[in-house]
């Protein structure tokens, strides 16, 4: 293996304790920081993207595999400049208590958006979720970690919770929005709109329902979004629902009077002859 420093002190440093933990040569470190956080990238990523990079010493390598998710530049250098600062200064409490952090929410983004790309199993995510330092860890190595750089802090299970909320959710919230009318709709129709972006989906379609009644649109009627923003014209100009979905009926009324007093006209120009 090639002895040389690879990419700085922390990484190079937490991949030889990752290999020799792996190896039974040192398994007093399988739960140190500097191990968990490689252990962390292997479960992201797999052992060869992680250590193959290191035997031959390739940063780019290293770096796109990282980068093979979706991985924004910035954040990678963020996590190695907050991990080499973590290890050189890691006796400070204070002065790494948010790379402590950082280097977590790091991983968590990276995890995220592997599980944006590929099906994850529950159990990788329960393997994931348990490299996390959290007050409720039952490893007491972890928990020292934890007690000791961000005691009574829930900073980082909220964020994985938020994080894997929203992105379950993704989804389901195009289709909540989807599901909503135009704010204008509700209004004049005599709802609060900020209320009812706080209701269930089938509150919504309640409402829904009596919103297209309100403009006496059918809720049979295929194009009723359509007839309803011009029901919602047709309310402003007149100030009445009554007949709303009547809107193109009207200008059909008005097209034939409108021909008829022309009609008119034109008999009496020629009686007057």
């Amino acid at each position: 293996m090639n002895e040389q420093l690879f990419i700085n002190e922390a990484i190079d440093s937490a991949i030889r304790k990752y290999i020799k933990c792996k190896e039974g040569m040192n398994e007093a470190e399988l739960d140190s920081f500097e191990c968990v956080v490689i252990r962390a990238l292997v479960l992201i990523y797999g052992e060869l993207d992680i250590l193959n990079p290191f035997k031959i010493n390739n940063e780019k390598n290293f770096n796109d595999n990282l980068k093979k998710f979706g991985l924004s530049e910035t954040t990678l250098l963020e996590f190695k400049e907050r991990f080499f600062n973590f290890y050189k200064n890691a006796m400070d409490t204070l002065a790494v208590k948010q790379d402590f952090l950082s280097i977590q929410k790091s991983l968590i983004d990276m995890f995220m958006l592997k599980k944006s790309h590929v099906l994850i199993s529950d159990d990788e995510i329960e393997q994931f979720k348990n490299l996390l330092y959290t007050k409720e860890d039952a490893n007491p190595s972890k928990f020292a970690f934890y007690s000791k750089y961000t005691p009574e802090s829930d900073e980082i299970k909220n964020y994985y919770n938020n994080e894997l909320f929203k992105l379950s959710h993704i989804y389901n919230f195009t289709e909540f929005n989807d599901l909503l009318l135009s704010s204008e709709a509700y209004q004049l129709a005599g709802y609060n709109f900020p209320e009812i972006q706080n209701k269930k989906e089938s509150e919504i379609q309640n409402i829904n329902n009596k919103v297209y009644h309100f403009f006496n649109i059918k809720d049979s009627d295929e194009n009723k979004r359509v007839r309803l923003e011009n029901a919602i014209l047709y309310y402003k100009k007149y100030g009445s629902p009554e007949h709303s979905n009547g809107y193109v009926n009207l200008l059909l009324v008005l097209s034939m009077v409108a021909t008829g007093l022309m009609l008119i006209f034109i008999f009496s120009v020629q009686f007057m002859r």
